[in-house]
């Protein structure tokens, strides 16, 4: 055996011994109690859906957004104002991320859970017309600067040794066959879910995806109070946000400490076996 095997060999041997006492999971009422969460996209209805969420297992939240006014008006709108706090973010932005979350750690001291619900639709044109204008402004949110913030958000975790949760939210299109920016979009970040979950699987630090069918919210015209009717999927209806929320609470507590790099449709098999 070579030297290099040897001193391999007593490393794991070492690592093996090392005390891992058995989770101890909580209720879900109490399970994100003392956490911090940064949500990008927080303003948007799956961003608000998972505030609300987060919140109700006792969770702090910091709801980011370009809109200033739109933030504090959802922040008036959630219950407990004393553990929601509000910050301007744009992820299309890049050369902000690092400083962006920095000034967001400042707010409740840290960030445990960072979520990204943010992202644009690709808007009134098809294949034939694309321009790389709109090109590029779907890119720069979806995929560009989910990389970017991913990776500052990635940094300040590892830094300050905090094993944290990072959820992206994706979409059932990325499974599908993809023509515009929107659903090529999409594919990137399913993939990017995987090679992240591995690049900080050794910080203790989880990378999750969830992929959303259409969901009943203003992103496609959706208002509380309108019928949900959908030729979607085989279950005739839109996703509620809330299905949505509850899907990503469940992956930023503890109860989900082993699940990493996989990205969760929640679409009524649509993106699964149900491809249009």
């Amino acid at each position: 055996m070579s030297i290099k095997n040897t001193i391999k060999t007593i490393l794991q041997l070492t690592h093996e011994k090392t005390y891992i006492p058995v989770a101890n999971i909580i209720p879900a009422e109490q399970s994100l109690t003392g956490k911090v969460a940064l949500i990008a996209g927080g303003s948007g209805g799956i961003g608000m859906a998972i505030a609300k969420s987060f919140l109700q297992c006792g969770c702090s939240v910091i709801l980011c957004g370009t809109n200033n006014n739109k933030l504090k008006a959802c922040a008036e709108q959630l219950a407990d104002s004393n553990k929601v706090k509000t910050l301007y973010l744009n992820l299309a932005e890049m050369e902000s991320a690092k400083s962006s979350i920095n000034k967001a750690a400042d707010l409740f001291g840290k960030i445990d859970i960072f979520v990204n619900s943010a992202g644009v639709h690709t808007e009134n044109v098809d294949f034939w017309t694309m321009s790389p204008t709109e090109w590029d402004r779907v890119m720069n949110i979806n995929l560009k600067g989910a990389f970017f913030y991913s990776q500052a958000i990635g940094a300040y975790m590892k830094h300050n040794k905090i094993r944290g949760r990072i959820i992206l939210i994706s979409s059932s299109r990325g499974s599908e066959p993809a023509w515009s920016p929107y659903g090529i979009s999409k594919w990137g970040l399913n993939g990017f879910t995987k090679g992240l979950a591995e690049i900080l699987s050794h910080d203790g630090i989880t990378v999750n995806c969830v992929a959303p069918g259409s969901t009943a919210t203003p992103l496609i015209g959706v208002k509380e109070g309108d019928n949900i009717w959908s030729r979607e999927n085989n279950n005739n209806r839109l996703i509620m946000p809330n299905e949505v929320a509850s899907l990503v609470q469940f992956l930023a507590t503890d109860a989900a400490a082993m699940i990493t790099g996989e990205i969760v449709r929640i679409s009524g098999g649509r993106g699964s076996f149900d491809i249009r």
